[in-house]
Parts: C-alpha cells; sequence; structure tokens
C-alpha cells in the first residue's frame, strides 16, 4: 500500500506491503463538493442568534474587531473571510471601523508574510494587528482561580467583537475554537499562564469538556467579554471546510464541537506495537511545539514499549526558547516532568507532554531538525520513512505489523 503523508507544505512517500498494514486509521470528514457554500449557508442559519444583518443593525458599531487565529492554526480563511466580510460590507460596515486582531495568545507576533500567508488577500486593505499578551491590557475581573482577566483593550473597547476560529480536538482545552479565541487569544500572560498550569489537575484531554477545568476558566473568559458573534470552522487535512457554525459564541461553538467529535473520534483499534504518522504538515508541524500535539493523538493508539515514527517537517525547528532550554538541561524524560512539578512554565508545559511520550513509547521523528538536536529529545532521527522502516525492522523483524495515521492530527483515540 501506498500513502502520502502530509510533511511541511509537501508529501513524504510511505509504501508498505499490504500485509505489514495492521489498520489505517483517518477522521471521517463528508466530501464537500464548494466549501465555500458552507460559509455562506452558515452565515444565513447562524445558531441561537440573529445574523450578522441582525447584530449590526441592533449594535450600530463604530469600532469592529475581527478575533482571528495566529499563523501555527490551519484555519481555512480563504473560504471563510470573504463571505463574511461581504455580509459586514452589505450591513453597512465600512472597511476603516473594521480591526482584525490576530489571537497570539502567548506565541510570538505573526509577521508581514505570515499574515499575508494565512489570511489571503480577503484582509488587503484592512488593519491587522498582532495581540501582545504582555502589552497593555484592559482589566475584566477575577477569574474564579483567583487570576485576572486581562484581555486586549481593541477587543474590551469595541462596539462589535467576532470570533472566527477552527474547531479540533485540543491536549488541554479539550477542543479548539470558540472561547480561545479569547483565551489564551487575546488575554494577559498572567491568565494564559495560569490557564495552562491546570495541566496537572486532572480532567483534562482532547475531546474532554465535563470537569475540565482548563475548559472551565476558558469560558468564564468568554462570559466576561462577551463576543456578538462567532464563526467556526471544522476542515480536513487539505485546509478545507467541511462542517461550519455559525451564531452565538457558546452555543454554536457547541454544535461544532460536536460535529468534530462525530468525524474524528475513532475506537475500536487494538493498540499497535508499531504506528507510522504523519503530524500533518504546514502549519501543523512548523515546529516541534506544535508537532507535540499530533504525536501524543498518534501515541494512544500505541501499546506501552511499542514505537510510534512520525514525519513532522519542522522547518522553525523547536519553536520555544524555554522547550528547547530544558531539554538541553535534561538528563532524563523524567527531569522534565520533575521540574514542571517544582513551578510551572510556559513551554515548559510541552516539554513534560513530550517527556511523558516518550517514556513510554520509543519516537522515531522524521524531520528537519539536526539529528543531535532530535536526541535531546530523546527521540531518534530518520532521514525519511525507508530510513525508519530500516529502523523498525531492524527491532522488529520483517514480519512487523503497523497502524498507519496519515493524519494524527486530525484523530481523537478513544481506546
Amino acid at each position: 500500500m501506498k500513502f502520502n503523508m502530509k510533511y511541511g507544505r509537501g508529501d513524504l512517500c510511505l509504501e508498505l506491503p499490504d500485509d505489514h498494514v495492521r489498520a489505517v486509521v483517518k477522521p471521517c470528514f463528508p466530501l464537500v463538493s464548494d466549501p465555500g457554500s458552507l460559509i455562506e449557508a452558515a452565515l444565513r442559519n447562524p445558531i441561537a442568534s440573529p445574523g450578522l444583518a441582525g447584530v449590526i443593525k441592533n449594535k450600530r458599531p463604530e469600532r469592529v474587531v475581527i478575533v482571528v487565529n495566529d499563523h501555527t492554526r490551519p484555519t481555512p480563511y480563504h473560504y471563510l473571510l470573504p463571505p463574511l466580510l461581504k455580509d459586514l460590507t452589505e450591513a453597512g460596515v465600512d472597511q476603516s471601523t473594521v480591526t482584525f486582531l490576530v489571537a497570539t495568545g502567548a506565541h510570538r507576533s505573526n509577521t508581514n508574510d505570515e499574515h499575508n500567508d494565512s489570511l489571503g488577500a480577503a484582509v488587503q486593505g484592512y488593519k491587522v494587528i498582532n495581540h501582545d499578551c504582555r502589552g497593555k491590557l484592559a482589566r475584566l475581573g477575577m477569574l474564579s482561580n483567583g487570576c485576572m482577566l486581562e484581555v486586549n483593550p481593541l477587543v474590551a473597547g469595541a462596539d462589535l467583537v467576532i470570533l472566527t476560529g477552527l474547531v479540533a480536538p485540543h491536549e488541554l482545552a479539550g477542543f479548539s475554537g470558540g472561547r480561545k479565541s479569547i483565551l489564551p487569544g487575546v488575554a494577559g500572560i498572567e491568565a494564559v499562564t495560569a490557564n495552562h498550569a491546570l495541566l496537572s489537575a486532572g480532567g483534562i484531554g482532547a475531546g474532554k469538556l465535563d470537569g475540565n477545568p482548563v475548559h472551565r476558566i476558558m469560558m468564564e473568559a468568554l462570559k466576561a467579554v462577551r463576543p456578538d458573534f462567532i464563526i467556526n470552522v471544522v476542515a480536513d487535512s487539505e485546509q478545507r471546510p467541511v462542517h461550519v457554525v455559525a451564531g452565538d459564541p457558546e452555543k454554536a461553538w457547541m454544535a461544532g464541537v460536536e460535529l468534530c467529535r462525530k468525524a474524528v473520534k475513532v475506537g475500536g483499534e487494538k493498540l499497535s506495537k508499531i504506528g507510522l504518522a504523519s503530524a500533518g504538515g504546514h502549519p501543523r508541524d512548523i515546529n516541534l511545539y506544535q508537532s507535540i500535539k499530533s504525536m501524543r493523538n498518534a501515541s494512544k493508539l500505541i501499546s506501552s514499549g511499542g514505537t510510534l515514527v512520525i514525519c513532522a517537517e519542522c522547518p522553525q525547528g523547536v519553536g520555544h526558547r524555554v522547550l528547547e532550554n530544558w531539554a538541553n538541561d535534561a538528563k532524563t524524560p523524567r527531569d522534565m516532568t520533575d521540574r514542571l512539578k517544582k513551578g510551572f512554565v510556559l513551554g515548559g508545559h510541552k516539554a513534560h507532554l513530550l517527556a511523558e511520550l516518550v517514556e513510554r513509547i520509543s519516537v522515531i521523528l522524521i524531520s528537519s531538525m539536526p539529528g543531535h538536536l532530535v536526541r535531546k529529545f530523546f527521540m531518534t532521527p530518520a532521514v525519511d520513512f525507508n530510513d525508519a522502516l530500516m529502523q523498525v525492522i531492524h527491532k522488529y523483524g520483517d514480519n512487523y505489523q503497523a497502524i498507519v495515521m496519515p493524519e494524527a492530527a486530525l484523530i481523537m483515540p478513544e481506546n
């Protein structure tokens, strides 16, 4: 069998004898011939909300903020933004009153090229501003975890706030999208750090919302800001919309979550000693920091002591100074998990998540990172799938069988 495994902006070929493929695990997305029509239909049929024209008529906004994801999220804005901006214009909103606010959270700012790449031509002529979690922010009050919620002053001062985003499994928040546009998206560093620190509180994990403290605090932040409208997308591995929801920021997002859950949930597979996976290509594999999400998804189908082979180009390297420093300082994976217990640091949480993974299974990473850097994270480097399979054969023999996961970022194993 032959598989095209996404790798950066291209593909790597994985070819296996049929009898070496135990199972192919993929999400189940509907085939959509006209993805753009889904955006228009969602805007025409909002959930628990008037349409945009009605919202605008009631609010008569002079300051409109559209919150958008940063360059690390594969949100299909080239489909999403043109119909959204068309509706705003037809409702009488002048372009000069609209600002796109990039919800960077604690990530670095988008460059201008990254704005153009992720948002597309539709935003030309509009103001596009990166959020700064350490900048001058507006205080909205205390969250139930004892942390002060501060948000970008553009959001706090807007007459109309529209959230956009992508609904997908998320290792901490359960699902992305919705309230994540506020926290961590446009929140201050104190709230972002405190929310990520709930990593050790229990109840977190991809697909988990009930009893998830990370999700609960994010919902508190959403209700404190009270955005006016949302449009969120479930997208396939080609970054095409397959489901779109719009309307009330909580109820529409929850409808998107259920559509996403049905598409990405996979179960019933017996754990395998060997898994062969792709992290999902650009931008999901833009760096190691982002690729860890896909690794953890795929690892749930690998038995303890088994091996995961995953391709993730990581053209921007590790992607986070703290993550790299912690790996440099660690002699064993346990050193990274123990360090996090002594004091939470953003970036250190990713070191902890990776350390948990490599303590349980072996990881062979196909990437553009130097081999010595890959080894610092207690993984084994490989040049391509042929190189990786030679390592697999050396360990397991010629008669190995593997689970293949071409879209590891978009599966939610429930074994």
